[in-house]
């Protein structure tokens, strides 16, 4: 069970806070099966790509490698694994904000300090390399995130039914799809993906699927708390318009609470990010852990930068947007066409036909998030309209129907075996 904690602390970043609170304050409880589903997809995505390690004995990489030779599987495993390292670094001065705004809740010292002073304390974290500490140190983070967004949450009013209800029934409100889209994006990220796929090697198959099946959905619970607190605010433009708020319905307990679990979400992601991408560099790369110690390095060293002087890079993380709209279904597609080849995964261990089913609807969300984040990306650029959904939706029906069609032939050819 070691480093499965590593899953739930990834799922929770200042990103997430921001998107949840927006969706709870705008929407109160109609968006909730946005989270729902993403936790489920997140968690089905996470145990194809465990299992394929754990069936095959082979890390992403090299499974990438065996699939479309040396030559292309390297290239492929750079582009993929250099687009996700890249994110990691451009988000990482987020996730140092994200912390010091909730430490400057309770402690209103310089921001540049108090930047300093965690990615040195991310760094002593990381630099020994144990991973048991690792684990206990994001265990104690979870812990407290979930502990202080569940008290935010209790003080909204809601009924069982309605609860039920909002998590189960999808809803479209007018004006509601960018959150929605945001929901799903800010839980299935590609470095989720390769943490999952990481920590796995050495375990069994059930064995794995009860440590992620806990860390996953701790990380949904925590991101419902989050959207079930928002209700409570009637508008969201900053941490510290939301802390008067708790302050006001809560007491000095509420302003804490939100301190302590903004201070937590940052936190974990500033030690997760960095982490994910040394472990990609090994996995991916096949890098030596020595020379995957540089990639968090320079994760860190960037996210301080821009942490330290409050410079935020705004056209890096345009691009990094636009290379994951890219990679995620690209990645997720290519998850689930591997773990359908009887060359790669034992014949126990592939998805039955039901399952599959469920990962093409996944594809087809990750799809239309990508798209609309390519499309809204370069319409910012060259300010045009917002979203192209008459070319964006077609699309991803074509190219859904052909990975469809690719696992039927994969199917078929099964039943020769």
């Amino acid at each position: 069970m070691v480093l499965w904690s590593v899953i739930s602390a990834a799922f929770i970043g200042p990103g997430t806070v921001t998107t949840a609170v927006s969706a709870g304050s705008q929407f109160q409880l109609q968006l909730l099966w946005a989270v729902v589903f993403s936790t489920l997809a997140c968690l089905a995505l996470q145990e194809i790509a465990a299992r394929l390690t754990i069936s095959s004995n082979l890390t992403l990489g090299e499974a990438i490698r065996k699939k479309f030779g040396i030559l292309s599987g390297t290239r492929l495993n750079y582009l993929v694994g250099g687009s996700v390292i890249l994110g990691c670094a451009a988000y990482e001065a987020g996730n140092i904000l994200g912390a010091v705004a909730g430490l400057r809740l309770v402690w209103p010292v310089h921001a540049g300090f108090l930047s300093l002073l965690l990615g040195l304390l991310v760094a002593v974290i990381l630099w020994g390399g144990k991973r048991q500490a690792i684990s206990a140190v994001l265990t104690l983070l979870v812990g407290l995130m979930g502990i202080a967004f569940f008290m935010l949450a209790s003080h909204g009013r809601f009924s069982g039914t309605s609860l039920l209800t909002n998590s189960i029934v999808p809803q479209f409100p007018a004006g509601a799809g960018l959150l929605t889209l945001g929901l799903v994006g800010t839980t299935i990220v590609p470095y989720n993906i390769f943490l999952g796929n990481g920590v796995s090697r050495g375990q069994t198959v059930p064995l794995m699927r009860i440590g992620l099946t806990i860390s996953v959905l701790a990380g949904g619970a925590i991101t419902a708390f989050i959207l079930l607190a928002g209700t409570r605010v009637p508008s969201f433009s900053s941490f510290e318009e939301l802390a008067l708020v708790f302050q006001q319905e809560m007491g000095e307990v509420g302003r804490y609470a939100l301190a302590i679990g903004l201070f937590a979400a940052g936190f974990s992601s500033a030690i997760t990010s960095p982490f994910a991408a040394a472990l990609i560099a090994t996995t991916v790369f096949g890098w030596k852990d020595t020379s995957a110690r540089w990639v968090w390095i320079g994760v860190l060293a960037v996210g301080l930068f821009f942490g330290v002087t409050q410079v935020k890079p705004i056209p890096v993380i345009l691009l990094v947007q636009t290379l994951n709209g890219f990679i995620l279904p690209l990645l997720g597609g290519y998850l689930i066409l591997v773990i359908n080849d009887r060359q790669l995964v034992q014949p126990t261990h592939r998805p039955t036909m039901w399952y599959n089913v469920v990962l093409l609807v996944i594809f087809a969300t990750l799809l239309l998030l990508g798209l609309h984040s390519i499309d809204k990306t370069v319409s910012q650029l060259l300010q045009g309209e917002p979203t192209h959904w008459l070319l964006v939706v077609p699309s991803v029906g074509v190219v859904t129907g052909g990975l469809a069609f690719a696992i039927f032939r994969t199917r078929s050819d099964r039943q020769t075996d």
